[in-house]
């Protein structure tokens, strides 16, 4: 299970995903007809932008023109018993860049940073974590086509207790002069995984002859037309698919 706080109350909610992000109809043979690209747009749940996000390239050099800084509504203290010291907010920023020179919380090259310069930390705000053995995969929206892209990552948050809300690192293309994203946009995704160890191994003949026998006989049940030609499955597939459900508990 996927466990979270909100930096604020005022931030939404993480949202399952869905099967079509296209807008307008969708046309006989559109990629958002596929059954297999439908279940994955709908795998997990997305994390949409707070707050909208201009960002301008000036020659290589991105900069965000609308950033915003907001407080916690709870308040951070000293987890000693005997410090009566008054907890506080604290402040989170929406989005930032990496620094030339950067040395906290990790040094980074200048040859680096050449390559890197056009990433931004986007923030979830929002501290997460998982049930033992559970990882959170996180990445892009799949099969869309965006003028920035967040990176994949698989995050430990099972064990590791981040102190800080988790965020996402986009992308930008430096094609663009200008990048804007508007407030309620899923930024990237993310759904649990096990860990475990994974096997693969190649069938033996026996084996892939029974595979093969079974594909022919379901073609024979469900498909349409003649069998010695390309046979119609139009419907079929998506009738018996078993896809998996999302949901947020509020």
């Amino acid at each position: 299970m996927l466990h979270f706080f909100k930096f604020s109350e005022d931030i939404p909610n993480p949202v399952a995903a869905r099967p079509i992000y296209k807008s307008g109809p969708v046309l006989s043979g559109a990629p958002e007809e596929c059954p297999p690209l439908r279940a994955a747009n709908s795998f997990g749940w997305d994390i949409v932008a707070a707050f909208d996000m201009n960002f301008k390239n000036n020659d290589g050099n991105w900069e965000i023109t609308n950033p915003v800084e907001i407080e916690s509504d709870w308040e951070f203290g000293s987890t000693d018993p005997d410090d009566s010291t008054e907890g506080s907010p604290i402040t989170q920023r929406n989005a930032w860049f990496w620094e030339e020179d950067q040395v906290l919380p990790h040094v980074i090259h200048k040859d680096v940073y050449k390559e890197i310069k056009n990433q931004v930390k986007v923030s979830t705000f929002l501290f997460i974590k998982t049930d033992p053995n559970e990882l959170l995969y996180m990445c892009d929206l799949p099969n869309q086509k965006r003028p920035y892209r967040a990176l994949s990552a698989l995050l430990d948050t099972d064990w590791y207790p981040a102190s800080y809300p988790w965020h996402c690192v986009l992308e930008l293309s430096d094609d663009e002069k200008e990048i804007t994203i508007k407030e309620g946009t899923p930024i990237c995704r993310l759904y649990t995984v096990r860990r475990d160890q994974y096997f693969a191994r190649e069938m033996t003949p026996e084996e892939f002859g029974n595979f093969f026998n079974r594909s022919q006989e379901w073609l024979k049940r469900y498909g349409k037309g003649e069998q010695e030609d390309m046979t119609d499955i139009t419907g079929q597939y998506v009738k018996q698919q078993k896809n998996s459900r999302f949901s947020v508990i509020l």
